[in-house]
């Protein structure tokens, strides 16, 4: 990158970092409220509903968004050419997903879930089908998308705050994220059109394969990855019922909470890295830059998640979910290992169109997962499931690392990783320290984050400056 390009991005990561903070403060305040206000058990099984919507919605986009996503991130406004088909085949995904949900709401035995799962099921059909959001990322329009994510998560949070007041009241909370994801996506396509983003009135359903063949292998991918992802809510409700269900699904939003922070880099940098595939030297040089932006901020976010859980989780989530406790501790390293992930699989190599390798990473974790949450959760219960949380991402990790081109495999061989880990070491001791001194918490982690800034921010802070003058 050379320094105007590295403004630019910088321009680009700072709007999308900041109204990724936004968000995660918007949802830090809906989140305890909810989780609060619904109870451990109706929590639960509302998050149930929306890992159940999120995999049945795959069959609705087979990978097609995927695969247009990377053909606009790759040739911009050429790619234009495929939304006719793109459209017309993602109608026919719809009617199909349509009539799979209604289906397994019919056999739901309880009577709530199923009207839940009919209502944002379907909602999330239409709302998936209008979202602008991908083409957005694709064209690099972070400021414009930043703004729609920021001002549709505000709207979600007042209706939250103004409808739900008992667990009665749940099912205003698909009725605010469908409404509001639905005027999002409108005004993200008004933004597109205003950037010449066209749909030519020309279908061509000779280019149906090139489509589909591609679309398939994400589609699979993104049904493996909700698999590992997912399946420990349905498995947790089968194996241990409806509030350990609950203690589950608050533990599992709390640490993809953590993680939302580190993924906002891999997220700016996904248009970066499909541009750079077409040169290795090019691809090797960003894909080092993220490497060490995600160590940076992963490894100390998940050592301060280990320590500070006895105290963050009644803080947060509210007395009732104390039990949950230690299944967060058991889900710190998930910050790392999800990061890990979504760098290798699910960022260089989808970015590289390496769509069999994709798939073979997230297949890998699919089977791996399933197998440690049958295995796990009747042998240990909630800490089972912690845990197969956990190594589910770590072997998406290793395979999809294994499976990258040769010259990126020393890609880990980061100086920045090592800084990162010793200075999460110290903070983790500071903060132990600062716990048995029984310091308010807000004080308690804004100090361990300055032991970690003191303890590597120069050398990483160097190490960056090096990295951009070279290039």
């Amino acid at each position: 990158m050379k320094t105007t390009g590295f403004i630019r991005y910088s321009g680009f990561l700072f709007s999308a970092t900041a109204a990724r903070v936004a968000g995660i403060l918007i949802s830090s305040l809906t989140f305890p409220y909810l989780v609060r206000v619904l109870g451990v058990e109706t929590y639960g099984l509302w998050s149930y509903v929306v890992a159940l919507s999120v995999v049945l919605n795959i069959l609705a986009d087979p990978g097609i968004t995927t695969y247009l996503t990377r053909q606009v991130a790759a040739h911009r406004l050429q790619a234009t050419e495929l939304l006719p088909d793109y459209f017309v085949l993602r109608l026919c995904g719809t009617v199909i997903g349509a009539g799979v949900i209604l289906a397994v709401a019919h056999w739901e035995p309880r009577a709530d879930v199923a009207r839940l799962l009919r209502l944002y099921g379907m909602g999330l059909l239409i709302v998936n089908l209008a979202s602008a959001d991908q083409f957005l990322t694709a064209l690099e329009l972070f400021h414009a998308r930043s703004l729609l994510i920021v001002g549709q998560q505000a709207l979600y949070a007042v209706i939250v705050f103004l409808a739900v007041r008992n667990p009665a009241d749940v099912l205003w909370i698909p009725v605010g994220i469908l409404s509001t994801s639905l005027l999002a996506g409108l005004v993200g396509w008004t933004i597109l059109f205003r950037q010449g983003f066209r749909i030519p009135f020309k279908l061509q359903p000779v280019r149906w394969r090139q489509i589909l063949v591609p679309s398939l292998h994400y589609a699979a991918s993104s049904l493996m990855s909700s698999l590992y992802h997912r399946s420990g809510h349905f498995l947790v409700r089968w194996f241990l019922g409806n509030y350990a269900l609950g203690l589950y699904a608050a533990a599992a939003r709390l640490v993809d909470l953590m993680r939302s922070f580190v993924t906002t880099i891999i997220y700016v940098l996904m248009p970066r890295l499909a541009f750079d595939s077409q040169s290795l030297p090019s691809l090797k040089r960003t894909s080092r830059l993220v490497v060490a932006a995600m160590a940076a901020t992963s490894i100390p976010m998940a050592f301060g998640l280990l320590v500070t859980a006895n105290r963050l989780v009644p803080w947060v989530l509210g007395a009732s979910y104390l039990p949950a406790v230690p299944l967060v501790k058991w889900m710190a390293p998930y910050v790392v290992t999800a990061s890990a992930a979504s760098l290798w699989a699910g960022t260089i190599l989808y970015a590289m169109g390496r769509h069999r390798a994709y798939f073979a990473a997230t297949a890998g974790g699919a089977a791996a997962g399933v197998l440690l949450y049958l295995m796990l959760i009747p042998a240990f219960g909630l800490t089972g499931a912690g845990a197969a949380f956990v190594l589910a991402e770590l072997i998406v990790a290793l395979i999809a690392f294994r499976l990258l081109p040769e010259e990126l495999r020393d890609l880990w061989r980061n100086p920045v990783v090592g800084a990162a880990l010793a200075a999460a070491v110290l903070m983790a001791v500071a903060l132990e320290l600062g716990t048995v001194y029984s310091l308010r918490l807000p004080v308690l982690i804004t100090g361990g984050a300055l032991v970690y800034a003191a303890a590597c921010g120069w050398y990483v802070r160097k190490w960056f400056h090096d990295q951009l003058g070279a290039a």
